[in-house]
């Protein structure tokens, strides 16, 4: 059955282009890290100094930096290629989103102001990477037009941001509308190399944010992976390379992108083929996992290649004692080598891996970020309350051994351009932190 694809009845608005402004960082200040754009004119360019000094690693200087705290932080995502930070906060008439150089704390741009259609729930914002370009995303969903007679109509409203801009009241370079229903969570993920839309049950829609176009799959008729005679029905979009589905059958333990590869030619050795389970990454990259072989007490992790499915790194991991509750996060590094997933570790180039799962003598470990020197920062974990107890640990994938920080030490949630940034609360007032690396 050949594969359906319907070019759906969006509204697709170019509203404006966003041009670098070029030229050095004024004296006295470090270079802004983003090419040295021009900060933003904005009232609010400034960031304070960081008041809090955290117990951190021995990489950050908690004398230098910048912070926000309060309404301030709103919610933000990170652009390391661009090397900025994105906040989105709430204005008298809608939101609108700031980008601030990360050396610096100082606003390169500001957004426009836009309406959010999502009642009692902020709007959506994260960072997509195509083709090594970032692109800074918000979106809401809610009913739009509708009068006396005509009923409002349920859509999505997506704005996307090229991440180098300057300026103020910036418009997005693409303003995209696309329907909704209420079926499942109804929130727009990154699907890896485009945006994921549920828009209803027999639909989903693939957002390409560097020409705005959605393609629309329907969902009955998805192809099947490629070698799967099981897979009659079931299939499933999970991810999305620039032009293709990935498309998984977890009852028939198979992936992969239809006429293209699939996951029984591409498992590692150690794997079952007939056992496969894929989610997506960042930077064009897939998370793979496999049982072992004959009913093993392993199970093998890959990172795959998305376009071709060509593993980069593996490792064999035990079996969890319990399973995991949702879809596995993962962080690369701001170059690319290293990639950090909940319990995985890999160095893309060396193709090792490695695992941190709990063990009979060791605790689980959870990485949330990972540096261009191959230190990744995460958490262990100490089971015995409803939650278990957190402590601090760092690993450096050059030897594959973790260490223990010190108790109550932060850990960054990235780094990148020379800093590391934290999120931290104090009471219940959220801070984010932005230390700079010593030297």
């Amino acid at each position: 059955m050949r594969q359906r694809l319907a070019k759906v009845a969006v509204a697709v608005i170019a509203t404006g282009s966003l041009a670098a402004c070029g030229g050095g960082g004024a004296k006295g200040v470090p270079e802004a890290s983003g090419g040295g754009k021009k900060p933003s004119a904005h009232a609010s360019e400034s960031a304070p100094a960081p008041s809090l000094k955290l117990k951190v690693p021995a990489t950050y200087d908690t004398s230098r930096g910048w912070q926000l705290s309060g309404r301030q932080v709103g919610t933000y995502a990170l652009l390391p290629k661009a090397g900025a930070v994105a906040v989105m906060t709430g204005t008298k008439s809608g939101y609108r989103v700031s980008v601030r150089d990360a050396v610096t704390g100082e606003v390169r741009w500001t957004g426009k102001t836009f309406k959010n259609l999502a009642e009692g729930e902020a709007p959506g914002i994260f960072v997509s990477t195509v083709g090594g370009k970032e692109y800074l995303v918000t979106w809401s969903r809610g009913e739009k037009g509708g009068d006396a007679i005509a009923k409002a109509k349920l859509v999505y409203a997506v704005d996307v941001y090229s991440a180098d801009g300057s300026g103020d009241a910036v418009a997005p370079a693409r303003h995209i509308e696309a329907p909704a229903s209420d079926y499942g969570n109804g929130r727009i993920t990154d699907g890896g190399e485009r945006l994921l839309i549920p828009e209803t049950d027999k639909h989903i829609g693939a957002l390409d944010v560097t020409t705005g176009n959605v393609t629309t799959y329907d969902t009955g008729s998805v192809k099947a992976p490629d070698h799967c005679s099981s897979c009659s029905s079931g299939n499933e979009i999970v991810a999305l390379t620039q032009h293709d589905p990935v498309v998984s059958n977890e009852g028939a333990g198979s992936f992969g992108v239809p006429g293209s590869w699939d996951s029984s030619r591409i498992a590692p050795a150690q794997a079952d083929p007939a056992t496969g389970a894929v989610w997506p990454s960042t930077g064009g990259h897939l998370i793979a996992r496999w049982g072992q072989k004959n009913d093993g007490d392993h199970n093998v992790w890959a990172v795959l290649d998305s376009k071709t499915g060509q593993v980069q790194a593996s490792v064999m991991c035990a079996k969890p004692f319990i399973g995991p509750a949702g879809d596995p996060d993962s962080a690369l590094s701001p170059k690319g080598r290293y990639l950090v997933s909940e319990h995985l570790a890999f160095d893309l180039k060396s193709k090792k891996g490695y695992c941190f799962e709990e063990s009979d003598s060791r605790k689980p470990l959870t990485f949330d970020a990972v540096t261009d020197d191959g230190i990744a920062y995460g958490t262990s974990l100490t089971k015995g309350s409803l939650t278990g107890t957190k402590a601090p640990v760092q690993l450096s994938l050059a030897t594959g051994v973790p260490k223990a920080l010190p108790d109550n030490s932060a850990v960054p949630i990235a780094d990148f351009a020379g800093v590391g940034i934290f999120s931290h609360a104090e009471g219940n007032v959220p801070y984010l932190i932005v230390y700079r690396h010593k030297g």
